[in-house]
């Protein structure tokens, strides 16, 4: 069985590569499946658009028998998250609270759902990506895929 832990650190770094690299991150999920993992680009304009990409992206997942879905997505964060205060010239008011994090979630049957959250803050083509941290998710929920299983557990 693939080492979903190993595999959402591994997740993060492309991430944080491509942010770096394009200036931004677009929303992505692997599905694993007994057979294969699948890879799934998840471009949408709007609220309904991402909600139909990922309920068609669900239905793949229930009809292969996946064990998991990992979501790769840039979000942007509340102001109840610790930060780390950057210095030097040029971050500004970014130095005080990065809005923004790269977020790896892990769903699936038989466990928790599990997230990598990885903070940064931007200046201009500048990238300060802060330490990641694992949060657990009780009951199973992720609020874009719901309990896509239709069973919840504990890892």
């Amino acid at each position: 069985m693939t080492d979903l832990k190993a595999l959402a650190y591994e997740l993060l770094s492309e991430s944080q590569q491509a942010l770096q690299h394009q200036g931004h991150l677009n929303p992505a999920a692997v599905v694993i499946t007994p057979k294969e993992n699948l890879i799934f680009d998840l471009e949408f304009q709007d609220d309904d658009e991402r909600e139909e990409i990922y309920a068609e992206m669900m239905e793949v997942a229930k009809e292969k028998n996946a064990s998991a879905i990992l979501t790769i997505n840039d979000v942007f964060m509340d102001d109840s998250v610790a930060s780390v205060k950057l210095q030097g010239e040029g971050w500004g008011t970014l130095a005080e609270t990065p809005r923004e994090a790269i977020v790896i979630t892990i769903s699936g049957s038989g466990f928790e759902t599990w997230s990598l959250i990885c903070p940064y803050a931007r200046n201009e083509d500048q990238f300060a990506f802060q330490p990641s941290r694992e949060a657990m998710t009780p009951g199973g929920e992720v609020d874009l895929l719901g309990d896509w299983t239709g069973k919840t557990g504990v890892a």
